[in-house]
């Protein structure tokens, strides 16, 4: 009797440190939430109940399985999204409530614990840290839809006065038009609003969609 009720304990705190995990997830509108990252911890700290009564405790043999399962969800958090990628900070917060879970079913409550606590202050402090101290560490992807007539080389040249670091990955033909696709770092002192009214004037340029 006992025993099941520190079995359960364990179960019960394995998911309340993943629902901590994936409430912030989930608060910040991303795909893998509060629902998968408790998931993710029940998964884990049962496979590691139940391996431990097999191949005595080994921490090693019990992670793999779960390492392994948590690679393909971690695989499916991750999105291509124009020149970079979406979803590695919620592939690393999968991967460690995993680890969390696994820490649980070992009975390693502090490290399980401060684990969580160090996410958490990742996941929202350095955030915010990220936010007021490197306002502009994604560049800008910038697509200028110009007309037939227009010079490639004239526009791309001014569109880098314009920008700061602008630099060309792609020009794109259509028929009726022609775009150039260009990725940025704007300055601090430029806001996007001011970089679309400047590019938008640019002789030749029939249209400007940015994305960050």
């Amino acid at each position: 009797m006992q025993h099941a009720l520190i079995v359960a304990a364990q179960i019960a705190l394995a998911i309340l440190l993943g629902a901590t995990i994936g409430l912030e997830r989930e608060m910040a509108a991303q795909l893998a939430g509060l629902r998968t990252h408790m998931l993710v911890a029940l998964g884990s700290v049962v496979v590691t109940l139940a391996g431990s009564l097999v191949v005595s405790s080994n921490p090693a043999v019990l992670a793999t399985p779960v390492i392994t399962g948590v690679g393909f969800l971690g695989g499916g958090a991750i999105l291509r999204e124009g020149t970079g990628v979406r979803g590695l900070t919620t592939a690393a917060s999968l991967w460690v409530t995993a680890a969390v879970g696994v820490a649980v079913g070992l009975k390693q409550w502090l490290p399980a614990i401060g684990a969580t606590a160090l996410a958490i202050g990742v996941l929202i402090l350095v955030k915010r840290l990220e936010h007021h101290t490197l306002p502009n560490r994604r560049p800008l992807e910038i697509v200028l839809t110009l007309s037939c007539d227009a010079g490639l080389h004239d526009v791309e040249e001014r569109a880098k006065e314009v920008l700061h670091k602008g630099r060309v990955i792609r020009i794109n033909f259509t028929g009726k038009d022609q775009q150039i696709e260009m990725i940025a770092r704007p300055r601090h002192h430029h806001s996007l609003a001011e970089i679309s009214q400047r590019l938008r004037e640019l002789d030749g340029v029939q249209g400007v969609d940015m994305t960050r």
